[in-house]
Order: structure tokens, then sequence, then C-alpha cells
């Protein structure tokens, strides 16, 4: 009697059978009644006003106040900074810039990493693309210098002014969410092609970090530091200038760290609209189909954003830490060899690059991936037919031709419902029939299905390897190094091996996102993992528990929080790949945007843009949602 008791449905879940019955006659009826795919006669054109935007901008661009007194002098400073940069660094003796970094990283005590910055930045010079390299150097330094310039004020400014936090934080929230190529569009169509464009499109890019950590190090300064101040008699500015930003010094490194990061991370991409330098020459080791090649550039590029990122460590003096300043004299000593050297260089005419071995000692990696490809091509080929034969193409067909766009709009909007409330839900509706009237439904639906089949393969490895490190402290120490390189890696040169071993195509694309967003998710779920309350697990073994039931029963269910955000990384790290797959011959927004970007054609880039920030938001918002309902159970 009891167990028919048990087994019987509650009241609550008898009250949901009417509804669940009408949302499941509402499916049916949408998907008879309803068009397979978005109705092209809903295309409300907005390709054409952006690109009579375009036109007005090209013929008023010399003669209009908002060129003259604003775009054209931040476009004059950026040309400036570029140009006296790369002209000082051109200049130089190649011994100068190395010896530089060394002293001033070795005045932190590190001397370790002084020597390795010193030999990075002699690598380039090693490999043959040291003017590239200069470049390169000249885009980052201006552009990181720009974005600490601008993100620190206004990270101050949101920190002490309540009101300013709140109008901004939707807008950085965004400017986090979008993939780097949707801010090339705008820039383009203000600014065109070019260096300067290349280098506003990364600033834009870099500025989030720097601000969110500058007022998140603000606001975390202790209250009682702040009132001893004011007790004290110390107005606003003091206490800014002498408790405030003092305290807050690790948090401003960190974004500063950050956004050199997120700068190298554009560096490639800004290729596309006129970015000269190591960028290029990537790009050539796609048409060349030169993975060694491209692993010695790509190098090229850490080498440079490793440099910039300990530079700026070893400048800024963090609370706590001890530093001897230089006297005077020995200052003005090493300042005045460092001169001297730079004329001696320049008299003697030893100022250039004096070897280099070039990129032959890569031929063993392209030796090697052809090795590979012909070795398994009875592996790779029939499993990149399964992918674009039975996976993608299927899918594509799925969400245009067997299924009612009403059916998917009003499924994910119950989904969005569901997890996160009506907000989400009306969001979610109104982004995807927004999608849809911009005529990038089909194209939306392409990489949908490559995004979704990318971070399958990505969770499937991605998690049980995290899993697995999260309880091996060891090991994870001794992989944190090539999951470090992982991230730093330009994304493009994930592609050009996977071109060669798959063909041109969706796949290469596919498989090199895969790559690119499994160390964030390793790295989230081993951090779960790995915080789990201990005297969860203490109380589990003492009842009785095997390993792998306190596993599958503790560590897991606590750690789900984590675990979803780091699915949430993975699929905005796939969805930053969206151009490189349309690079190497995808599909979907990301060759569309890159055809938008090579043909110049702004109204193009505007629909594609759109699509992909509000699918981006769309799947952002979702996942986090998610993971905040999953953090109620843990906190119990």
């Amino acid at each position: 009697m009891s167990i028919a008791l048990s087994s019987a449905p509650s009241r609550k879940q008898l009250r949901r059978l009417p509804a669940a019955a009408g949302f499941i006659a509402l499916l049916a009826l949408a998907q008879i009644l309803g068009q397979r795919g978005f109705p092209e006669s809903w295309n409300i054109n907005l390709a054409n006003p952006v690109n009579d935007l375009q036109g007005w901008v090209r013929d008023n661009r010399g003669q209009h106040w908002l060129f003259t007194f604003v775009f054209e002098p931040f476009t004059w400073i950026v040309d400036f900074g570029l140009e006296r940069t790369s002209g000082f660094i051109g200049w130089l003796p190649w011994f100068i810039p190395p010896t530089i970094v060394f002293l001033v990283i070795a005045r932190s005590g590190k001397y370790w990493t002084a020597g390795f910055a010193a030999f990075a930045v002699i690598y380039p010079g090693i490999v043959g693309v040291w003017e590239q390299s200069i470049d390169t150097v000249s885009l980052m330094a201006v552009s990181v210098a720009l974005s600490i310039a601008i993100g620190i004020p206004i990270g101050i400014w949101t920190a002490l002014n309540k009101r300013a936090e709140s109008a901004l934080r939707p807008m950085l929230d965004a400017m986090q969410t979008v993939p780097a190529t949707v801010y090339l569009i705008p820039v383009v169509l203000i600014f065109g092609i070019g260096q300067v464009p290349a280098a506003i499109a990364t600033i834009i890019y870099a500025l989030p970090p720097i601000i969110r950590l500058t007022a998140l190090g603000i606001q975390q300064v202790p209250a009682s530091a702040v009132e001893a101040a004011k007790m004290f008699g110390a107005t606003k500015r003091q206490t800014l200038m002498k408790v405030q930003l003092p305290l807050a010094v690790p948090s401003i490194i960190a974004g500063i760290n950050q956004t050199v990061m997120m700068a190298l991370g554009i560096v490639v991409i800004a290729t596309l609209v006129g970015a000269a330098g190591l960028g290029q020459e990537i790009m050539q080791t796609v048409r060349m189909l030169s993975p060694g090649r491209g692993l010695v550039v790509g190098m090229a590029v850490v080498a440079v954003a490793f440099v910039l990122d300990r530079v700026s460590l070893a400048v800024v003096v963090a609370p706590g830490e001890q530093r001897r300043a230089l006297p005077r004299r020995k200052l003005a000593l090493i300042l005045s060899a460092l001169f001297v050297g730079a004329i001696f260089g320049r008299a003697i005419g030893i100022h250039e690059f004096p070897f280099s071995w070039g990129t032959s000692f890569a031929d063993p990696v392209d030796t090697a991936v052809n090795w590979f490809r012909d070795t398994f091509d009875v592996v790779t080929r029939p499993f990149n037919d399964f992918l674009v034969r039975d996976v993608l193409i299927r899918a594509r067909r799925l969400l245009n031709e067997t299924l009612s766009w009403q059916l998917i709009v009003i499924a994910a909007t119950t989904l969005a419902f569901h997890v996160s409330g009506w907000k989400m839900a009306i969001t979610t509706s109104l982004g995807l029939v927004f999608i849809g009237v911009t005529g990038m439904w089909p194209d939306a639906s392409k990489t949908l299905s490559q995004t979704v089949v990318a971070v399958l393969f990505s969770i499937l490895i991605a998690l049980p390897i995290g899993i697995w490190l999260g309880r091996r402290p060891r090991a994870e120490a001794a992989l944190s190094p090539v999951l470090d390189s992982l991230q730093t890696i330009p994304p493009l040169i994930y592609a050009i091996p996977f071109v060669m071993i798959f063909t041109v195509g969706p796949v290469p694309g596919i498989v090199a996102a895969v790559v690119y967003a499994i160390p964030p998710g390793i790295r989230l779920t081993s951090l779960g993992i790995r915080q789990v309350n201990k005297e969860s697990i203490e109380a589990a073994t003492t009842f009785g528990a095997t390993q792998r039931q306190v596993l599958w029963g503790v560590r897991i269910p606590l750690a789900m929080p984590s675990i979803i955000l780091a699915i949430n990384q993975m699929v905005m790290m796939v969805l930053a790949m969206a151009i490189i797959a349309g690079m190497v011959g995808g599909e979907g927004l990301g060759y569309r945007s890159v055809e938008a970007l090579t043909r110049s054609n702004s109204g193009l880039g505007a629909e594609v843009g759109i699509a992909i920030v509000l699918m981006a938001t769309i799947l952002d918002r979702l996942l986090q949602a998610l993971a905040k309902r999953m953090q109620a159970p843990a906190a119990l």
C-alpha cells in the first residue's frame, strides 16, 4: 500500500498536466500550420540603410563636424602613437629592446623571468619576422596603453557612481559577449581600412576587462580603510589617490593582464581590416597550408604578448611589495649606457637583426602533419564525411525544412521561461525573430549546428579531464603550462593543420573550435571539483560511500554550477571561432562576416553582427541563468 501511495503522482504534478498538454498541443499546431524556413518576405533589408550610411560617411568624412572634431582627432592620436612607436622601435639596434626588457623585469628580482622575456624579444628575429613583430608590438602597445588610459578612469567613475555602474553594466556585458569580429564592422564603417582602424577595434575589444577589474578593485577596498581616511580629514580625492587606488592595484594589474590577452586575441583577425605585422604572416600560412610555419609565427605572437604582460606586471608595484629604488646615479648610468649603445649600434651598422634561421626548423611539423593525414586518411575521411553529411546537413534540414520557425521560436521561448523567467523568454523570442527578419536565419542555423557539434565534442573531452584533474593537484600543475599555451596561441593557428587533415570545409573549423574551447572548460570544471566542501566529502566517506559514489553523489552535484559555467565559456569560445571557421571554408555567419569585411559591405556586416550578437547573448544568458539555478542545492 505504501508503495502504491509513493508512486502516485502528487497534486502539484496533476496540476501541471493541463499546462503540459496545452503546450504540446501548441507545438503540434505550430508545426502543422507553421512555415518551414523563415519567410523571405519578412526581410526588413537592414543592409540598405547601413550601406546608405556607409556612402554618407564616405562623402562627408572630410567636412562633417563629427569627423572633424571627434573621430579625426582620435584617429590622429592613434596614428601618431603607431608611427612614433614603430619608428622608435625600428630605429633602436636589435640588442637594445631585449636589454631594456631584462632590466625592467629583473628590477623586481625575477631574473629567470627576465631572461626568458629577453629571449622572447629576440625570438621573432630568430625565425625571420623581426620587422613584422615591430608592427605588432606597436599595434598592441598603443592599443593597450590607450585602453588603460581610457579604461582606468571609467572604472574609477563606475566604482564611485552607482548610476554610472548600472548604466554601463549592460554595455560591458554585451561587449564581453560579442565575438571580436563584430567590433570590426562599425570600425570599418566609420574609419575605413588600415592600421589605425585595426588599433581602434583592438582598443574597443580590450576595454571591458580593465574597466570591470578597476571598478571591482576599488569596490573591494575595506570600508574600514576608507572610514579611517575620512576620520583623519582626507578629501574624496585624497582618499581615492592614497587609499583606494593603491589597495586596488592587484585588481588593476589583473585587468591590465586581461587587456593584453584580449588585444592578442584580435591581432590576427585585425588583418582583415588592414593591420600589418605578425597577423598577416599567419594569414599567409593559411594560404600556404603550412602548420609548421603557422606554429612558428604563432609563437612569435605569444612571445610579444608574454613580454608586454611581464613588463606591465613589473612596472606596477603591488601593495606590500618591497622594491629597492634605484639610486639616481645608477639609473643615470644605465640610461646613459643604453643611449650610448643605441648610438654606437646605429653608427657601426649593427642595428638590424644579425641572423635568421627562418622557419626551416618548422619543416618537421609539416612533415608530421602530412604523415598523419596520409596514414590516418581511412579514419579522418569517413569522420569528415560523417560530420558533414549525417550531422551538419541533417541539422540544417531539420531547422530549415522539417521544423517550422514558429515551433523553434515557441520551444526556445518556453525553455528560456523555464530557466530564467519572462524577461529572458521575451528576449529569446524577439531575438530569434529579429535574426529572421534580417535574413540571417539560414546562416544562423548553420552556425548553430556547428556550434552545438563543437560544444558537444568539447564537453565530452573537457569535463572528464577537468573532473580527473580536480582530484589530482599535481597532475593539474603539470598540465597547467599546456593549457596556458593553448589559450595564448592565436586561434587561427589551430585551424591550419586541420585544413590539411580534413580539407577545406566546416570540419576544420569545428575541430579547431574544440581545441580552442577545451582549456577553459577543463580549468573551470577542475576548479569546481577542487572547491567542493571538504566536510561534505568527509560526511559521505564516514557513511561508507566509495570514491566513485563520492564523485557522482557529492563532488559532481556540488560542482555543477562551475561545470555549467565551464559549458558557458566553451559556447562563447566556439562562437568566437565562427569567423575562423569562415576563413577555412566553414559556412554560416562566420563566412558571411569574412565576406562583409573583405568586400567592405557594411550592410551585410551589420546584419551578420546583429545575428551573432543575438545568438551569443541568448546562449550566454540561458547558461548563466542555469548556473544560478544549479547554485541552490550547493548552498544547502
